[in-house]
């Protein structure tokens, strides 16, 4: 029997660790970085890694820092202590230094400060080693010393030396013609010749494999034998091509670079190899490097540098077979089935293969699903019809089980739950029983035949289709998500759950999930689909996990949490576990390798592992893999560029700017390696800015004109599948200080400056004003002279002027002057402000008031009497109004009443009450008697209370208060009296002002108007 490349260990599936060790090369995902990428040159010679974990490379145009994403450059041109650009070998020392051999002598940089140095060895540095802290020996032109940065030569030895390897205290040496072995504890030096094959010859590395050294050289591959002798040893395929590396691992495995091959071996187990062919390039590596999360790191000569990594699959590839791999199916046996384009196998659970058929003549095309109708036979849905074979005949003949099948593509051979098989594929659906194949009965009602999958649980089944999703029940069609994308998409997988959950994978539209007493819910890239498209499903009742395959990899989902759609919250997505994603890659593999598998047969449950198709080989996960932890990711904040550039170490947590500086640019990452193009960032600056900025896989903030403070920079980093974590922030501390001119100091200085210039203006201000005063007293004695002699005059125009003024000489009231003028604009006001007075209930009124009789007091007391007489009314009448009123002398015993801004409801009121206090009012009289008088008022409202009423103009109403006034003249006078209209009168009525006394009689006759008298009792 043949035996697959890979052999699966007995012991491995008796305890299922998801954390095994790798015991095949195709267990290495890979990942792979040039020029292209950015880096300086493809050709690397070295490798090393920091204590904050970066990863340095030495090529052959200068030194590369390297966290994931990005390679920084360091060469000549901008650190000139460093002696050349061609790197050879790189050494980190016990205290974190790292020591840079050239094709020029030797330089050293600290990775936290950036810092170079260089030392006194100038020639090419071939190797370096460390023999105990603080002690570095150098392999050049001859064998140096660095101790205490003092360089020496190791004067035992005086010759060019090649390579240097150390083991406990001894070192091994090498030369043009000699082995030497250095023993530290004595200071002795003993030598080994080297073989004719080996003389001046480049020897590229020394290892210790198995207690034996061993010699990678241009001619192949050495040994030195306990007897002392060295001869060369073939190399696992039994060639002798130019070995370059040797390398062994922390998980026990073992690397031979050699010639356009790479060599691995796991403990003691068969060798392994890839070609250039299979790695894409030529893999010609100069160094092998495990880093401290255990990734290999590849340096080739040629070819730039690969990560190698262990992933969470197991890759099988058989040996001597076609590598595609298009169903894997378990028989009845419990043994793994699969089906290739050469042939039908079946791998056995202690590792055993065993080819059942061989297809390569059979022009049977792509086979799509194995189904066994009893332990000796099987059934092949394949491209052209479905195929019986006997198990236990001695040749690889088929028989067509249904002729009308024949040349018609088959997906689906599945056991019927009433007995029978369905076989589906794009001919239809067909039930077979007592040797009839019968069409399925509703054909008709589906939109096309082209069955890609069928599923049965209980009363039900479930027809995938290329055109939708439809439900077989109680002999009912019935098709399912009508109103979602699910109505025309090509189902490619279906999968009912315990809880009566139902999900559906496409090809085109992502995977459709309906809750039961729920819509169905269309999961794609944007809310949590990790891969597209899904090809395969898998329920584990156990771990209640739903397996998922793509074109591109493996994921999972929790059950639990596929029952909270669609009920998630705004803006959060479902959260997947990644198996096997779409950046790994596997050594001997292409990306994008998995999962590839035709029908139903796209993944099998076997030995407690899920097993996919792919184009090369098998790969199978342990069904009890833990959820993979969410790995955090926390940031390193690398430099700060402001007028000039700080370099920033993982000690330093707090960084003082120069003055001047307001405008920054901060460098920051994440040392990943694995999946560094799936980390998303997001920054703030607290002290400046309360909110986050979510920048994707940017790796830069930028901040203009910060103003003096204390800020802390924080940033927070995390894969796109995973939620913020607080424990994922990092923090750092700018200050910003103070420019002189933002001190208070120097605004006190200007506010003291401003104080005293401020009293020198006021002082001058007073000194002129005292001048002026002086000046001013003097001019008031020469002017008031003046000023008496124009008195005279003056009095002499005061009555001519005092017809131009709006006082009344008499009783100091306004006059009629003042009233005409001012009247519009009080009522201008009230137009402005008409709603809100109007709301309140307010207007303007209108009284005129005349004295009763008034000419018997001139006639009987003189006009002395009058005059005084008049002035005590007029007093009368101010005291009686408001401060926002006015009263004016309308004539000679008439007065004018301007109520502005007051209560309608109290304008008859204060009428009223203002006629009986001027009735019961005691004049005095200038003889000593006194007398009593009585007056008329008539009052109107502007706006007149009437439709349109703000249409009138305040003239009508002074006519109209005059008129009242005549009424109450003409009746008998002491009285108040005012005009009520209809509710029929409108304005219009009064449309011509010159009229309005005859408008009014004619309203009056017409009972439309009447007059409202008051006297007082």
């Amino acid at each position: 029997m043949k035996r697959y490349l890979f052999l699966l260990l007995i012991s491995f599936f008796a305890t299922y660790l998801h954390a095994f060790n790798p015991q095949s090369m195709h267990d290495f995902d890979i990942k792979h970085w040039g020029n292209s990428e950015g880096l300086s040159s493809n050709s690397v010679r070295a490798v090393t890694q920091d204590n904050q974990g970066y990863l340095w490379f030495g090529t052959l145009y200068g030194l590369n820092r390297f966290d994931g994403n990005e390679f920084e450059h360091f060469d000549t041109g901008s650190h000139t202590t460093l002696l050349s650009n061609s790197i050879t070998k790189l050494l980190k020392d016990s205290n974190g230094y790292i020591w840079i051999g050239t094709k020029f002598g030797l330089n050293g940089v600290n990775p936290e400060t950036l810092l170079f140095d260089r030392y006194q060895i100038e020639s090419e540095i071939s190797s370096l080693i460390e023999v105990s802290a603080g002690e570095i020996w150098v392999a050049a032109e001859y064998l140096y010393r660095v101790k205490n940065d003092q360089v020496s030569r190791v004067e035992k030895i005086k010759e060019p030396v090649h390579q240097l390897e150390r083991l406990g205290n001894n070192i091994w040496i090498t030369s043009m013609h000699w082995l030497y072995q250095y023993d530290l504890t004595s200071d002795t030096l003993t030598r080994y010749a080297l073989p004719l094959e080996l003389v001046q010859i480049p020897i590229y590395d020394l290892a210790w494999f198995e207690g034996q050294l061993y010699l990678a050289s241009e001619s192949g591959l050495f040994t030195l034998s306990d007897s002392g002798v060295i001869s060369k040893t073939h190399l696992p395929d039994n060639t002798d091509v130019a070995v370059y590396k040797l390398f062994h691992d922390s998980y026990g495995n073992n690397w031979i670079s050699a010639n356009r091959k790479l060599f691995h071996q796991y403990a003691e187990k068969e060798w392994q190899y890839i070609t250039a062919d299979e790695l894409g390039d030529s893999p010609w590596f100069s160094d092998i490097y495990e880093d401290r999360e255990q990734n290999i790191w590849l340096a080739s000569y040629s070819d730039g540098v690969y990560r190698s990594a262990i992933g969470n699959i197991n890759r099988v590839v058989p040996e001597g077979t076609n590598p595609i791999i298009w169903n894997v199916s378990v028989s009845p046996y419990d043994t793994l089935v699969f089906s290739s384009p050469s042939e039908i196998g079946e791998l056995s659970k202690n590792g055993d293969y065993k080819r059942l058929l061989n297809t390569e003549g059979l022009s049977l095309g792509s086979i799509h699903e194995v189904y066994w109708p009893n332990e000796n036979e099987f059934w092949l849905a394949t491209a052209q019809g479905v195929y019986s074979y006997d198990t236990h005949a001695n040749t690889d003949m088929v028989r067509s089980v249904f002729a009308q099948l024949d040349k018609s593509q088959v997906r689906v051979l599945q056991p019927a739950q009433q007995g029978g098989v369905w076989v589906a594929g794009v001919m239809g659906l067909f039930h077979y029983q007592n040797g009839k194949l019968e069409p399925f009965s509703l054909i008709n009602e589906l939109e096309t035949r082209h069955i890609t999958v069928l599923r049965q649980q209980h009363d039900a089944m479930w027809l995938g289709t290329i055109r939708g999703l439809y439900q077989y029940k109680d002999n009912k069609l019935t098709q399912l998500g009508t109103d979602t994308a699910l109505i025309n998409s090509y189902i490619t997988d279906i999968l009912v759950l315990d809880n009566g959950s139902l999900l559906a994978s496409t090809l085109d539209n992502g995977l459709f999930i309906k809750n039961p007493k729920q819509d169905w819910f269309q999961l794609h890239h944007s809310n949590g689909l990790l891969q597209n498209p899904v090809v395969s499903l898998q329920y584990d009742k156990v771990n209640e996990v739903v397996w998922l395959s793509s074109l591109h990899g493996i994921f999972r989902y929790n059950k639990s949490d596929l029952e909270k759609l669609p009920n998630l919250e705004s803006g959060q997505n479902l959260v997947a576990d990644e198996v096997l994603s779409p950046y790994d890659r596997q050594l001997g593999t292409i990306p994008g390798r998995c999962c590839n598998g035709a029908g139903h047969d796209k993944v099998a449950f076997w030995q407690q592992r899920y097993w996919y198709p792919t184009l090369k080989g098998m790969v199978s996960v342990p069904a009890n893999l833990d959820q993979q932890k969410q790995r955090q990711i926390k940031p390193v904040i690398k430099r700060i560029q402001a007028n000039k550039e700080y370099n920033l170490n993982t000690k330093q947590n707090r960084l003082l700017l120069e003055l001047n500086e307001r405008t920054l640019t901060i460098h920051y990452t994440a040392l990943e390696f694995i999946k560094p193009s799936a980390l998303e960032f997001r920054y703030q600056l607290q002290g400046f800015e309360d909110v986050w900025h979510e920048v994707g896989g940017r790796r830069e903030a930028i901040y203009t004109n910060l103003g003096a403070g204390r800020f802390t920079f924080r940033v927070q980093s995390r894969f796109a599948n995973q939620a913020w974590q607080t424990k994922n922030i990092t923090e750092f501390e700018i200050i910003v200080p103070k420019r002189f001119d933002e001190t208070l100091i120097y605004r006190g200085l200007w506010l003291l400056l401003a104080l005293f210039c401020l009293y020198g203006i006021l002082w001058l201000l007073r000194r002129n004003a005292i001048n002026k005063q002086h000046q001013l007293g003097q001019l008031v004695k020469q002017r008031t002279q003046e000023l008496e002699n124009s008195n005279l005059k003056l009095n002499e125009l005061n009555e001519q002027m005092a017809l131009l003024t709006y006082k009344d000489n008499l009783t100091g009231l306004r006059n009629r002057r003042f009233m005409f003028e001012q009247l519009p604009k009080d009522i201008e006001h009230f137009h402005r402000n008409r709603e809100s007075m109007q709301n309140q209930g307010k207007g303007v009124a209108l009284l005129l008031l005349d004295l009763d009789n008034f000419k018997r007091i001139n006639d009987q007391y003189g006009n002395l009497a009058g005059d005084n007489c008049m002035q005590q009314v007029a007093w009368l009448l101010i005291r009686e109004t408001r401060g926002s009123d006015y009263v004016v002398r309308f004539s000679a015993n008439e007065f004018a009443i301007v109520l502005r801004d007051i209560q309608i409801d109290l304008v008859g009121q204060f009428c009223n009450q203002l006629n009986e206090q001027i009735g019961r009012t005691i004049f005095s009289l200038p003889d000593g008697k006194s007398t009593q008088l009585t007056c008329s008022i008539g009052y109107a409202l502007y706006p007149l209370p009437l439709l349109g009423g703000q249409l009138i103009s305040w003239e009508i109403s002074l006519q109209l208060a005059g008129i009242s006034l005549s009424h109450v003249k003409h009746s008998g006078k002491n009285g108040v009296a005012s005009i009520d209209f209809d509710q029929q009168v409108d304005a219009f009525e009064f449309e011509d002002s010159v009229q309005i006394e005859a408008q009014i009689e004619r309203l009056l006759s017409a009972g439309l108007a009447h007059f409202n008298l008051y006297r007082a009792s």
